[in-house]
């Protein structure tokens, strides 16, 4: 691409669907200039500040990749560190029409990738075969592509699950083994599937069009397992799969080897229905409390990093341990007249929102 090619360092913003090859292509672009990629969730300003300024250990350039930075909660430290960055650094998106990019966009260049069409995602699957030594007839490969939506990474995955350990792969190896993509398919109608289903296949199948990801599936699973399951072994088994499943998950996350999603999806549906007890309870599907929890606590989290944001910098201790340590004495001092909710104000620069947390 030929945007990619006249790109010279600048603050990079890589948009496109799931699948696309955000991440892949941001790799490239270190491993064709021989830098060193860090990667982070953005929510680590330390670990960022660090990577975005200073070389490698073997004296090179580095670049600081950050993932999903829609989802990023303080987007206006990440646009204060592009102010100051030594290094490169590379945002990937999937909603690049998010007002919360407004600013950071305004700050860096934008590169937007495509779904590919059918026949490119036709050529990319028959280049891996020849790599790989499978023989797959054409009319299998068309029909992964159309499956697939333009979606390279499911492409891949649905071509490794028909030729595994096989040399040659025709049309009658597809029967009942690929199923289309539903993507509007229901969590609720799977939740059903995984806890009740009797066909394995059908159960492992039941999460493949849904829209969540594999780890918000998780906690559905999760907080519906004791609900159905009455039996403390069954229960216990249940939790050990879908541990061993968010094992998987986090190996996908420090490695982005996808490959390992098929051990975690076969765990949290799969490893859930062979626990199940002779008999199950029969009660309405419960919204994963860890989400609502998360909802309700999101604008003291928001709040709290703010304030260790500006507050670190001063003390020299981490964001974790102003949180932890800091905001609770300070909240102490202030209860009982040690400080001066001014003078603490004006020494770091809070707003009045952030001050009148630390008096609540």
């Amino acid at each position: 691409m030929e945007e990619a090619r006249k790109w010279d360092g600048r603050p990079l913003i890589i948009a496109g669907p799931t699948g696309t090859g955000k991440t892949l292509f941001a790799h490239l672009l270190a491993l064709e200039r021989e830098w060193e990629v860090v990667e982070s969730d953005g929510s680590d300003t330390e670990k960022a500040e660090a990577a975005a300024n200073t070389g490698s250990l073997f004296g090179g350039r580095r670049m600081l990749l950050i993932e999903g930075v829609e989802a990023v909660k303080d987007i206006k430290g990440l646009g204060a560190l592009l102010e100051h960055a030594g290094n490169p650094i590379v945002f990937t998106t999937d909603d690049p029409g998010s007002k919360r990019l407004a600013t950071l966009k305004k700050k860096c260049q934008l590169l937007q990738l495509r779904r590919p069409l059918p026949a490119s995602l036709v050529k990319r699957m028959q280049s891996v075969a020849d790599s790989e030594g499978v023989r797959v007839e054409r009319p299998v490969l068309e029909r992964i592509a159309k499956n697939a939506g333009g979606d390279i990474r499911a492409a891949l995955s649905d071509l490794e699950t028909l030729s595994c350990g096989k040399k040659s792969v025709s049309e009658r190896d597809m029967e009942g083994v690929l199923a289309e993509r539903d993507r509007g398919s229901d969590i609720y109608r799977a939740l059903s599937i995984i806890f009740g289903g009797r066909d394995l296949r059908e159960v492992v199948e039941s999460t493949w069009g849904l829209s969540e990801q594999p780890r918000d599936i998780i906690w559905w699973v999760e907080e519906n397992t004791p609900r159905l399951y009455n039996d403390r072994e069954a229960i216990a088994g249940a939790y050990g799969s879908l541990s061993r499943a968010d094992v998987f998950l986090g190996r996908i996350m420090r490695r982005q080897h996808w490959g390992f999603l098929r051990y975690a999806n076969a765990l949290m549906t799969a490893g859930v229905n062979v626990m199940r007890p002779a008999k199950i309870n029969f009660t309405q599907y419960m919204f994963p409390g860890y989400f609502a929890a998360m909802g309700r606590t999101k604008g003291n989290r928001n709040i709290e990093k703010s304030i260790a944001g500006k507050m670190g910098p001063h003390l020299h201790v981490s964001g974790k341990s102003v949180a932890k340590d800091y905001i609770p004495l300070y909240r102490t001092l202030l209860s009982k007249g040690k400080v001066a909710p001014g003078e603490l104000q004006e020494h770091y620069r809070l707003e009045d929102e952030e001050l009148e947390y630390l008096t609540a």
